[in-house]
């Protein structure tokens, strides 16, 4: 029976961090880490698998592979290859200029130089790239792909989704409709008169259509004071 040496085992290491940095999105992602570093271990199981880290030059994690030796396939891969400098600036202007020549986007948004600022990133789990456009409550998100499959290519782009942040869970709305409509009730001073001094009281909260919502003050079962506030013009509409 042959016995596995040091050298064989060095010769098969580099052999599975080649198979793994040979991968697309690690061919594509450490290209923009110059200096990058690869450890790995033989996992010694049924499998044949080995496990390949990714470090940046500075030692910062940036990936990891499994790789079946035998077959020269990668089973699982994580990467996450950040966006700096002069990759984040073209980055930045590519994704802005596509969306700026996107008539279906610009008829949805409007102006895309209409925000406070811009965040760009790219997510390498899905092969796609990301876009906030930063507009206070309406800011948007928006996800992107490129023909070029796993090459983190900024070319032949597509539009996948448009993420609207602030339309949030429907338990989540209730939520903050209910606090936002409490609180502007309170803050009338019928309201607050009629509550003011009374122990124990609490709230009762109903929507009554997209924006109106009634909010009735309760002590020991009995109601003190209601009122129907416009959560949207963040008006009261009508009082008992």
């Amino acid at each position: 029976m042959a016995v596995a040496t040091a050298q064989d085992f060095d010769a098969d290491l580099r052999r599975a961090i080649d198979v793994a940095a040979r991968h697309p999105i690690f061919a594509s992602g450490l290209a923009t880490h110059p200096g990058w570093t690869a450890t790995g271990y033989d996992a010694q199981d049924r499998y044949g698998v080995w496990r390949v880290d990714f470090a940046s030059a500075a030692g910062a994690p940036i990936g990891w592979a499994q790789v079946q030796l035998e077959a020269e396939r990668v089973l699982a891969r994580e990467a996450e290859f950040g966006l700096e400098g002069e990759a984040y600036a073209v980055a930045e202007a590519a994704l802005l200029d596509f969306l700026r020549g996107d008539p279906e986007f610009v008829a949805f948004a409007g102006d895309v130089d209409e925000r406070e600022g811009a965040w760009v990133g790219y997510q390498a789990w899905s092969d796609t790239w990301v876009i906030h456009l930063q507009r206070g409550t309406d800011s948007l998100v928006v996800v992107l792909s490129s023909e070029r499959a796993w090459a983190r290519s900024l070319e032949n782009l597509r539009i996948v989704q448009i993420h609207v942040p602030a339309a949030v869970a429907v338990d989540d709305w209730r939520s903050r409709q209910s606090s936002d409509a409490i609180a502007l009730v309170f803050a009338d001073p019928v309201v607050a008169a009629a509550v003011r001094g009374r122990d124990g009281w609490a709230t009762e909260v109903e929507a009554l259509d997209r924006a109106v919502w009634r909010v009735r003050f309760v002590v020991d079962g009995a109601v003190v004071a209601e009122a129907d506030v416009d959560v949207s013009e963040r008006v009261v509409v009508g009082r008992r």
